[in-house]
């Protein structure tokens, strides 16, 4: 992978910002290791400008070599920074990617640095973990989930979930919080494959926490709530 091709996982992010971000589109790249997503877009002619942001020295300096060799240095911003705290209000950004992180720091980035935001933007995640937990917190804070997908690559799965400011509290059930409200209207094989293999993970969890001298009955209770929602929405598709 590089800035002239991305893994199929930057590149849905990236489809996803083009279809919906506000144009002149300015983008914040949180985390961005090597800025090649911030670096695509430029080339493609997509974006007017981005700020390609990490907290960590040595993705910052990646980052700051590849625009520099890919003479992008005009129109991307590379900042070593701490989540959002790289956004200043004079440059006017209006959609933030976040990608490969757990969903609890994703959320976290987005709480503690919210103040760097501006009233009305896009955000286009991509958690590795925790999906629930971010859908929920989204939920709680005004943002409406509207677009949603499901990527396979090789062994791993990848869910990249699509947000606005909204004025309204949206409520969200159980299943959406674990599916995605959307991810549950699509229905794409990609989706039924990701749920066939993560009910046979829960199972196997489940499986050993039972054997334990003394189980974890919390644990088991959460897992057979999952495994139950998971079954329903396998039986109720069609592949």
């Amino acid at each position: 992978m590089n800035s002239e091709q991305l893994s199929s996982r930057l590149q849905s992010v990236s489809d996803f910002i083009i279809q919906y971000g506000q144009n002149p589109i300015r983008l914040a790249d949180i985390g961005t290791d090597h800025a090649y997503l911030p670096s695509y877009l430029v080339q493609q002619d997509k974006i007017e400008f981005a700020i390609a942001g990490d907290v960590v020295k040595g993705p910052f300096e990646s980052a700051v070599n590849e625009v520099k060799s890919q003479g992008l240095t005009d129109q991307i911003s590379v900042r070593l920074g701490d989540g959002l705290e790289v956004i200043q209000a004079e440059d006017n950004i209006n959609t933030i990617s976040i990608c490969g992180m757990g969903g609890t720091l994703i959320r976290n980035i987005i709480e503690s640095g919210k103040n760097h935001l501006p009233d009305t933007h896009l955000l286009v995640l991509q958690p590795n973990i925790g999906e629930p937990g971010l859908r929920e917190w989204l939920s709680d804070n005004q943002y409406k989930i509207f677009d949603e997908t499901v990527i396979i690559d090789g062994r791993h799965d990848y869910e990249i979930i699509v947000a606005e400011t909204t004025s309204d509290t949206i409520p969200i059930t159980y299943e959406e919080k674990l599916f995605g409200p959307v991810n549950l209207v699509k229905r794409t094989n990609e989706f039924y494959l990701k749920w066939e293999r993560d009910l046979a993970h829960r199972e196997r969890i489940y499986n050993q926490i039972k054997q334990a001298d003394q189980p974890n009955s919390d644990k088991l209770q959460e897992l057979e709530q999952a495994m139950t929602a998971i079954k329903e929405v396998l039986e109720r598709g069609t592949h």
